[in-house]
């Protein structure tokens, strides 16, 4: 360790210290002028860009909905894009989840590896170079994204108000690089109930990770309730989905008819499966592989239940089909689909000099000769030309994001600072 990692560690736990979640339940943050997100991540972007500006980069806060940090000088312009927001924490974690706390070599907290942990391992990057004296022929933007999470209004906002890069790189995948992610479809099933409906169903937090509690409360009964196991929505079979436990125990609850079809319909077309393929969407491609079911979030309000789903779609497959399928699977229950969205998927050459840059810079740090890889989940590649996904998850370690206990060992910090840091350099000098 060097002389800079103590002060890395604590800027990190500082960190990690807001609560920069946008959604924690149901529309529980205030949008006001400057933090369009709440609170907890105007926060958390503030505290990011006064870090920079202390290592002597210029920084500016695009109106709260994203912020930047540039240091360097040239006409090219390097950008390694991030974001400050969260998931919320869920249930049951052994350690406080925005503690921050070190325990067998592991850093605890939600957003340890997604993204905090990776921004600020940037930021230490670039405070090393600047200490060194390294003059930076390109310059190079650190630009934070504060909607990640949610419905990505932070890299709306920043590409239509400010420059983009020329190139980049995102730290919010895996190692050696990604060169392809999956088309990302959320949408929500929606019935009408009775005013005078009694059962009311609750569970999960956010539709792109697996829900691990649910429970169905009639009158002040509670007829079922089930934990499960939170992990990414790309990722479902890492988990278990709570409120399909749920749901599998309803089916003899009396109830409106409205009710019972909704229940019937998840139990029919939804239940335990992870691929869609009990509601026509069982698609899969030789690039990406198969398409993935995550049922996230389920509330009854307002005489109406609503059930918020995410899928990854296939790079071959048309969202139009996708989309098509499940509306004709729930029409049949007399069940809308609404708030329906969809993010292009991302495929990019596996020989460009961007990609062949950054995988020979991870390949001479780590002898790890992995080939590329493609992904289900969604990064801010999607958002700007010429960006790829890369790191921070080496291969072979657990995937913890989305999930409690999230961490990321220490001495991989350590790596992912010294990786981008390299990488920083090879780029300005190619």
């Amino acid at each position: 360790m060097n002389r800079y990692d103590k002060e890395y560690i604590e800027s990190l736990q500082k960190l990690i210290g807001i609560k920069s979640v946008k959604f924690d339940g149901v529309d529980s943050y205030e949008a006001v002028p400057g933090k369009p997100f709440g609170e907890g991540i105007a926060d958390a972007l503030n505290y990011t860009l006064n870090l920079c500006e202390s290592i002597g980069m210029d920084v500016k806060n695009c109106d709260g909905y994203a912020g930047y940090a540039e240091t360097g000088q040239g006409d090219d312009l390097l950008g390694v894009l991030m974001h400050l927001d969260v998931v919320p924490e869920g249930n049951d974690w052994d350690f406080p989840p925005y503690g921050g706390e070190i325990h067998d070599g592991k850093l605890y907290g939600r957003g340890a590896i997604d993204d905090k942990g990776p921004a600020i391992a940037v930021i230490y990057a670039i405070k090393e170079l600047v200490d060194e004296g390294y003059e930076f022929n390109k310059r190079v933007r650190l630009i934070f994204g504060c909607d990640e999470e949610n419905d990505w209004e932070c890299m709306d906002y920043y590409v239509a108000n400010e420059e983009c890069p020329d190139f980049g790189f995102t730290p919010d995948a895996d190692f050696p690089m990604i060169y392809g992610e999956m088309g990302i479809m959320d949408a929500e099933f929606v019935i009408d109930v009775p005013e005078k409906e009694t059962l009311v169903i609750s569970g999960g937090d956010a539709s792109n990770a697996v829900p691990d509690h649910c429970k169905a409360v009639k009158g002040e009964e509670i007829v079922a309730e089930a934990y499960g196991v939170a992990a990414h929505a790309s990722t479902p079979w890492e988990g278990e989905n709570a409120i399909s436990k749920v749901m599998s125990e309803l089916s003899a609850v009396e109830c409106s008819d409205e009710m019972k079809n909704f229940i019937r319909f998840y139990n029919d077309k939804i239940g335990f499966a992870i691929h869609g393929e009990h509601i026509g969407c069982g698609f899969e491609d030789e690039e990406t592989g198969k398409l993935t079911f995550n049922a996230g979030v389920i509330s009854v309000k307002e005489n109406q239940v609503r059930l918020a789903v995410d899928l990854r779609i296939p790079v071959t497959v048309e969202a139009e089909q996708v989309c098509g399928n499940l509306e004709k699977a729930a029409a049949e229950y007399g069940i809308r689909l609404e708030n329906y969205g969809f993010m292009d998927p991302v495929f990019s050459p596996k020989d460009s000099k961007l990609a062949k840059t950054l995988l020979d810079v991870y390949r001479d740090y780590t002898g790890d000769s992995s080939d590329p890889l493609t992904m289900g989940g969604g990064t801010y590649a999607r958002a700007m030309p010429n960006v790829v996904a890369f790191g921070p998850l080496f291969p072979g370690r657990k995937a913890t994001e989305h999930m409690k206990n999230e961490y990321i060992p220490v001495s991989d910090l350590m790596d992912i600072k010294e990786i981008y840091k390299r990488a920083i350099k090879e780029l300005c000098e190619g």
